[in-house]
């Protein structure tokens, strides 16, 4: 019986991370396409990381969670209210864009942790009640949001 349970509780993890990668997984879409459930990007999980896939050119790109330190840190940029980024969970993908600070430094500015930086695309699922204490997004109706220094943000749904 105490081997069962031990390897019950070894299976656990495995099922939390399966469960995790699958988070983000799915289609999305938004209020910009000819139809309501045009699909714009689909997230495929490929073990406990993502790839974000563009429907209208095909381009994929390797996506990331981020960390707690990323989260505040954009949050941070878009002037949102910081104890609401605790509640959001984000994918991000593509380069940082380079301030011009960035460019100028010396020496480089150096790598940050993986998941500390919001790269060019930024998905977050942010629940309801932090949502409602964001200007940005209180008068989104869904509880995603895609942002690009190009687009701002927007409100996108998960198609399936």
């Amino acid at each position: 019986m105490r081997r069962l349970l031990l390897l019950a509780l070894s299976a656990c993890p495995a099922i939390v991370i399966a469960g995790d990668a699958d988070r983000f997984a799915g289609d999305y879409g938004h209020d910009a396409t000819a139809t309501a459930d045009e699909v714009v990007w689909t997230v495929v999980a490929v073990g406990d990381q993502w790839r974000i896939v563009r429907t209208a050119d095909g381009e994929a790109q390797a996506a990331h969670r981020l960390q707690a330190r990323g989260r505040a840190t954009f949050w941070d940029r878009m002037g949102w209210p910081a104890d609401t980024a605790t509640d959001a969970d984000c994918l991000s993908w593509g380069e940082k864009p380079a301030s011009l600070a960035d460019l100028l430094a010396e020496p480089p500015t150096s790598a940050t942790a993986p998941g500390d930086e919001a790269g060019l695309g930024v998905l977050c699922h942010v629940p309801p009640a932090s949502r409602a204490r964001i200007d940005w997004l209180a008068s989104h109706a869904g509880e995603w949001f895609y942002y690009d220094p190009v687009a701002g943000v927007m409100d996108v749904r998960r198609l399936r």
